[in-house]
């Protein structure tokens, strides 16, 4: 039975990037199916809130009149205002820290540091706990986005399948980055952003070019998976605009200062919030209510932040006069109280522990600066024809390009999002500014510069450097934890196996331990439910993957292409009679090759 599964994953198992490309379609329609389940949720738990329990209309952006629920709008209900944030949050963070507390935050920093620092591997219990957490942060008027928990289904997605198939860490990030451009692109309609953002979200001056192939046929196809089951067209119904008057660059140019002026108050407000609820010494599950109660204080005056904000700037976006509930404010004082009230509610709400995204709150508070130096420009220069709609759209991008360091992103996600690419020329213009200008900020922590301070790039080592280097330049010795006898049961080396802290073993046969091959635990997995009939019965000899060794005289670089092509953490070490001296493990090449560099550079720095 153990043997038939083997050879079934073996024929699933990624053998190239076409095996990818077809699993990354797959991962794409899951991810769309996701998308449309936790939107239709999301959305009656809104349409209730905010209509039965507020009453307050928050409005809906065109491309989710699907998601419409009719409950009758009831008068506005201060007591509802303030508590159902509480409420929110904890409830959500009694779910979050007693089950998962991994979906506490915004999720996208999340995703960041599974992709650098654990491998592509997120808990498999993470994309329904975010998701049902975000529901309830939303639903209960908590101030954030709706892309954290799509994106988490996406990966989630992604992560399991390359578990199921036993695939390396490379192969599992890539997977892990397709299921986020899935979810991403289904939640916003955007088949090209999606995909861009991804790929551009870990890094600060980077993308990860080696995954945007996957992420784009994931992203297309969530895009389709979702559009056909919630109807086609984009986010924001948006009327045909061209810049066509260049008088009106100057105050892009402003807007571009401005997103990252309010951008740099944004990052460093959310980290500071972030850090004292960090350090306070209440229960966990509290803080997020505790967070609920500054939202809730803020909505009794501003209740415009409440929700993702997209209904609202939908309605700015069509030219609808709107002005401040309980003020009568408008113009570009109401923009600019909105922009700021938006940044404190959103810091709380997810910087406490709540579940939200950061990306939707990003393109509220920009459209918001767009909307304040448009309207601005209108009374300071009425001859100039200045429209508002176009600055909010633009001040979306814009905004978002300097908080994530992620300019390209920032562009295609708001044209994708309006079904249009006109307004391109003047988001590159803000979107460059401001994220030239955010250059050493980031409202995600575990972006890292580039691929060369990422541990999913350490593969990417100078190789005529590795081919230069003979193994016996830097190793006569060599460890041997992980080496077994080829007469080990399966069953004995899975229980052997955590004690070591090993998931490959090099098989040895005899005294003269001559070398057979390797075994991989993450390929050759035994169900609980079939181990009761297994000890005993198959041994690691029938099951080793023969995998070339390695001599002394051979190269680090041989050693590195061998570890990719058998897709294994180890290689033996043999003698001219094939008895084995030990392995190398990837970090012992690395070390190796690192000890080189700093040989060269001193020796050039002498010179």
């Amino acid at each position: 039975m153990l043997i038939a599964k083997q050879k079934i994953r073996s024929y699933l198992s990624i053998q190239g990037p076409r095996s990818i490309y077809v699993y990354s379609l797959l991962i794409g329609v899951l991810s769309g199916i996701g998308a449309y389940g936790f939107n239709l949720m999301l959305s009656l738990a809104e349409g209730f809130s905010f209509h039965r329990l507020v009453g307050y209309e928050t409005g809906l952006p065109k491309g989710d009149v699907h998601f419409s629920f009719s409950f009758p709008l009831t008068s506005f209900n201060y007591l509802w205002v303030f508590f159902l944030p509480v409420l929110g949050g904890l409830i959500s963070g009694w779910i979050i820290y007693r089950f998962c507390p991994e979906a506490a935050g915004g999720g996208t920093d999340a995703l960041i540091r599974a992709f650098h620092f654990n491998e592509g591997k997120i808990p498999k219990q993470l994309p329904f706990f975010k998701a049902v957490a975000t529901m309830i942060t939303l639903g209960s008027g908590g101030s954030g986005g709706k892309e954290g928990p799509t994106a988490h289904i996406g990966a989630g997605f992604g992560s399991l399948l390359g578990e199921l198939l036993g695939v390396g860490a490379r192969a599992r990030r890539t997977l892990l980055l397709a299921g986020t451009a899935g979810g991403l692109g289904a939640i916003f309609r955007a088949p090209l952003g999606g995909a861009i953002t991804a790929v551009e979200m870990v890094y600060k001056e980077d993308i990860e070019s080696d995954s945007l192939v996957p992420c784009i046929l994931s992203s297309v196809s969530a895009y389709l998976t979702f559009t056909s089951l919630a109807g086609s067209g984009s986010v924001f119904s948006v009327e045909d605009y061209t810049l066509r008057d260049y008088r009106h660059i100057p105050f892009y140019v402003c807007l571009g200062l401005f997103s990252f002026a309010f951008g740099f108050i944004f990052v460093r407000f959310y980290h500071w919030i972030r850090e004292r609820f960090q350090n306070w010494n209440i229960p966990n599950y509290l803080k997020p209510a505790v967070g609920g109660v500054f939202v809730g204080s803020i909505a009794l005056i501003f209740p415009e932040i409440l929700g993702s904000g997209f209904g609202f700037l939908q309605k700015f976006i069509t030219g609808e006069e709107i002005k401040s509930y309980h003020f009568g404010l408008s113009g570009p004082v109401f923009f600019l109280l909105i922009a700021l009230m938006k940044i404190l509610s959103t810091s709380f709400t997810v910087a406490s522990g709540g579940s939200a995204g950061l990306l939707g709150p990003s393109f509220f508070i920009g459209g918001m600066l767009g909307g304040f130096v448009s309207s601005l420009a209108q009374i300071l220069f009425p001859e100039l024809g200045i429209l508002i709609f176009p600055f909010i759209l633009v001040g979306m991008g814009s905004f978002f390009a300097g908080v994530a360091r992620a300019p390209i992103a920032g562009m295609i996600m708001v044209c994708d999002m309006i079904g249009s690419y006109n307004l391109l020329p003047p988001l590159m213009i803000v979107s460059v500014i401001a994220a030239i200008l955010s250059n050493k900020m980031s409202i995600y922590k575990h972006q890292v510069q580039n691929r060369f301070f990422s541990p999913s790039h350490h593969w990417d080592m100078n190789q005529d450097i590795m081919d230069r280097i003979t193994i016996d330049k830097h190793f006569s010795e060599f460890r041997k934890f992980a080496m077994i006898q080829a007469s080990t049961p399966l069953t004995e080396l899975h229980t052997k196996a955590p004690g070591i802290q090993a998931s490959d073993f090099i098989v040895v046969e005899g005294e003269k331990e001559t070398y057979l091959g390797i075994v991989s635990l993450r390929k050759a997995r035994i169900q609980p439910e079939d181990e009761a009939y297994l000890v005993h019965l198959i041994t690691c000899s029938e099951i080793c993957e023969e995998v070339p060794a390695l001599k002394a005289k051979d190269t680090l670089g041989k050693g590195l292409r061998l570890m990719l092509q058998y897709d294994v953490d180890k290689l033996a070490m043999v003698d001219e009679d094939n008895r084995c001296l030990g392995y190398l493990r990837y970090l012992d090449f690395f070390n190796a090759y690192q000890e080189e560099i700093r040989l060269y550079s001193r020796k050039s720095s002498e010179n």
